[in-house]
């Protein structure tokens, strides 16, 4: 199939500094039928087959990407100016957007929205080019998504996102913000470090509320983690976390949202502290309120030997975890780190069954507890290795199942529309 030479990856960097001079001469002199949107630009008529459309810069209108064509990031795009002009991005099901290098990456800032509403046959793809070509590619190839809303966090009335070369704030006091629609949608081979420590992650959450929706969300093979909340409490449901590098499911400065039915397959490990789930409060100060406080049921973590710990909660934060299964790690299944009698409050593990953890099941490493009994004492807790035990959930967005794990037999949501088929 016709390409563009734009896209002939396997050039030497000097051959496609020349083809790449040639096809914006090219360009200049080409007519084309094809149109692209007010503010993007047509930068190649037939790449396997569809033209794309390039993106870059701010955008403070709304803006519809549709499935004949592929859309191309250029640093950092923009949707909305921070609480001065708000916009909406809307993606038809089917579309494919990409990034060419980590410094692509995908920003929907606060009183802006994504509406990203695939379905199960045609699901919303966000890749690197060369996946996007059908070539191989690599964890952080492209950079990510991330979305600022106005939920609070304990680290002041707002903060900013760290990756960022501009400053782009989320956080406030509306828990009811509405940021948009990510459902049916797969984030593949994201994640660049910008700076030492300061990295972006398949999927970014500052502030999100809880009229958001975020369902049906897929990340794989991401070079840092899968999905980091920051403050916020927007409700997530059918997550699939696979070969991302760091931690799948990261949260911090006093996230307090719902998630059911989590699937996490660690794969490669980019970090030494490469966990299933993490969860801090604030580094700064322990006791910051709102106090970060994630609820998780149905969820499997399936790790690795090199995967540290399944299930980390420290730094003041708390953790709540029904009906799981933790197997195959390398580290322990479940550590608490935080010290003081505010962690056997805010930690509950129900329902929770582990196998095949490497260097132990559990651990409260501030009264230096690691067996199980003693362990489910002391956090009200019910961590087996055997049996049937269900636990009933405690919350009303959470549906009351009657299974351990991500999924019932015979029943896979995962079908149909993720990588794994």
């Amino acid at each position: 199939m016709k390409k563009n030479g734009f896209w002939l990856i396997g050039l030497s960097a000097a051959a496609m500094l020349t083809m790449s001079g040639c096809l914006e001469k090219q360009n200049e002199l080409h007519e084309s039928t094809i149109s692209c949107p007010e503010n993007t630009q047509l930068i190649s008529d037939d790449f396997e087959g569809k033209p794309v459309c390039q993106l870059r810069g701010t955008y403070v209108d709304n803006i519809h990407l549709t499935n004949d064509k592929f859309w191309a990031l250029k640093g950092e795009v923009h949707i909305g100016i921070d609480s001065k002009e708000e916009a909406r991005l809307v993606i038809d099901p089917g579309t494919t957007v990409f990034g060419k290098t980590g410094a692509d990456f995908l920003i929907v800032t606060r009183g802006s929205q994504i509406i990203a509403e695939g379905t199960s046959s045609q699901p919303i793809i966000f890749t690197s080019m060369k996946d996007a070509a059908g070539l191989l590619s690599t964890p952080g190839d492209w950079g990510g998504i991330a979305i600022a809303g106005y939920g609070p966090t304990n680290a002041g009335k707002e903060e900013r996102f760290e990756f960022s070369n501009t400053d782009v704030r989320f956080g406030g006091d509306n828990e009811e913000d509405n940021s948009g629609i990510l459902k049916y949608v797969q984030i593949r081979y994201a994640g660049n470090e910008v700076r030492p420590g300061e990295e972006l992650n398949g999927l970014s959450l500052g502030g999100v509320g809880r009229k958001t929706t975020i369902d049906y969300v897929e990340v794989y093979n991401g070079k840092d983690d899968g999905i980091e909340a920051w403050g916020g409490n927007v409700n997530m449901k059918h997550i699939i976390l696979i070969g991302n590098g760091d931690d799948n499911l990261d949260f911090d400065h006093g996230y307090r949202g719902n998630i059911q039915y989590v699937y996490i397959k660690q794969t490669t490990v980019e970090s030494i502290h490469a966990r299933g789930i993490e969860t801090d409060n604030n580094k700064k100060s322990q006791n910051a309120e709102p106090r970060t406080l994630a609820k998780v049921a149905n969820f499997e973590i399936d790790g690795t030997k090199k995967t540290s710990e399944a299930v980390f909660s420290r730094v003041g934060s708390g953790l709540t975890l029904y009906n799981g299964v933790i197997r195959n790690v390398g580290g322990v299944g479940i550590v608490v780190k935080s010290e003081g009698q505010e962690r056997f409050k805010t930690n509950r593990f129900d329902g929770v069954y582990l196998f095949n953890c490497a260097r132990g099941d559990v651990e409260d490493e501030a009264a230096g507890i690691n067996d199980l009994l003693t362990f489910n004492k002391t956090f009200n807790s019910t961590v087996v290795t055997e049996g049937n035990y269900i636990a009933q959930v405690e919350n009303d967005f959470f549906e009351q199942s009657n299974f351990i794990g991500a999924y019932r037999k015979n029943s896979d949501w995962r079908q149909g529309w993720s990588v794994l088929n």
